[in-house]
């Protein structure tokens, strides 16, 4: 393999890392991941000797660093708020997000759970989350839905509710999930595995 055949296919890379970039919710993933992007195809533009294009994108690089830096600094507002389980803005953000909610709580149907605990969680205002479940009265929450929405996939939410639900009566939360990705989510938030459960002492 000749070093211009190596050279136009980290050209191939770097247009496939910017385009994969544009395929993501979170805002904060598109920017690390255009930042990426964009610094190969800058190293390759220098290379191929073609400077507007390696200008460009170091300036791409720049700014997406400069609003990361701005993003990571702004104030984030949490709060979290009890809900019932048939309020109708309740129905229609489950509605509204079903298809993604499926994904990741295929079990999850609203009309058929036993649910009797919701609560919102917004992020300045906006709603960024939502968890269900069963409160046994004893401290203890079955979860069935903790869900937040792909601006808000990053674990603020989760880390923000975590520590809330403590001040809200409960200090143990037991979820079930065949979802890989939800189970490494739940990991990471501190629940440990034992047999089918995923149990969080908070």
């Amino acid at each position: 393999m000749t070093t211009a055949q190596i050279w136009e296919y980290i050209g191939y890379l770097a247009s496939i890392t910017v385009f994969i970039s544009f395929l993501m919710s979170s805002v904060v993933k598109l920017r690390w991941v255009n930042t990426i992007g964009s610094l190969i195809f800058a190293v390759y533009a220098l290379a191929i000797k073609s400077y507007p294009t390696a200008i460009l994108n170091f300036g791409l690089v720049g700014i997406n660093i400069y609003y990361l830096i701005k993003m990571r600094k702004r104030e984030e507002i949490f709060s979290a708020h009890y809900c019932r389980v048939d309020n109708e803005f309740l129905k229609s953000f489950v509605m509204f997000n079903g298809k993604d909610i499926q994904k990741h709580f295929s079990n999850f149907t609203l009309g058929e759970t036993d649910s009797n605990t919701a609560i919102f969680v917004y992020c300045n205002l906006t709603a960024a989350g939502l968890i269900m479940g069963k409160n046994n009265g004893d401290g203890t929450m079955r979860v069935d839905l903790d869900y937040a929405t792909p601006e808000y996939r990053d674990c603020s939410v989760g880390k923000f509710l975590y520590k809330k639900l403590k001040s809200m009566g409960f200090n143990k939360l037991i979820a079930q999930t065949d979802d890989e990705g939800h189970k490494n989510y739940l990991k990471s938030m501190g629940f440990v595995q034992e047999g089918n459960n995923f149990i969080k002492e908070i």
